[in-house]
């Protein structure tokens, strides 16, 4: 066997020890509630959903149910789905229910996201991004 080829073996293998291990960039508790957030959103239904309610704002059921073209007991269990996640929030008025975008745990999540990456809370970052992209796409149209 050639000894290159087994002290790859060992290396590979070998444990790290607790000075090498990588540098975390977001804590345990973050991770877990974005994967939480991530799968539930990656259903078409309850993303589309999100993005209603993100446009339209606080909204009832049998409307979202008509616009959404969504039968009413799918869409309950969705939206129990995404309220026991506290992605959404309900209001009542009289008899009404309106779901409505938790929009303080959207943005804690994204104050944290930035935080993490060692960007601070200056969300202004995004802005930039936006307009740079929208001045791409004019300077692309304009060719």
């Amino acid at each position: 066997i050639d000894p290159m080829l087994k002290f790859r073996r060992k290396k590979r293998h070998a444990a790290i020890e607790p000075s090498e291990q990588p540098k975390e960039f977001f804590p345990e508790e973050y991770i877990k509630k974005a994967i939480k957030i991530l799968r539930l959103l990656s259903d078409e239904s309850r993303l589309r959903i999100m993005l209603y309610l993100a446009k339209e704002g606080p909204t009832y059921v049998s409307k979202l149910s008509e616009d959404l073209q969504v039968n009413q007991t799918t869409l309950s269990h969705h939206l129990a789905l995404l309220r026991n996640a506290d992605l959404l929030m309900t209001e009542r008025d009289g008899k009404n229910i309106y779901y409505v975008i938790n929009k303080p745990l959207w943005r804690d999540m994204g104050m944290q996201f930035f935080a993490h990456l060692d960007k601070g809370t200056d969300v202004k970052i995004l802005d930039k991004f936006a307009i740079r992209l929208l001045r791409e796409r004019v300077d692309l149209q304009a060719k």
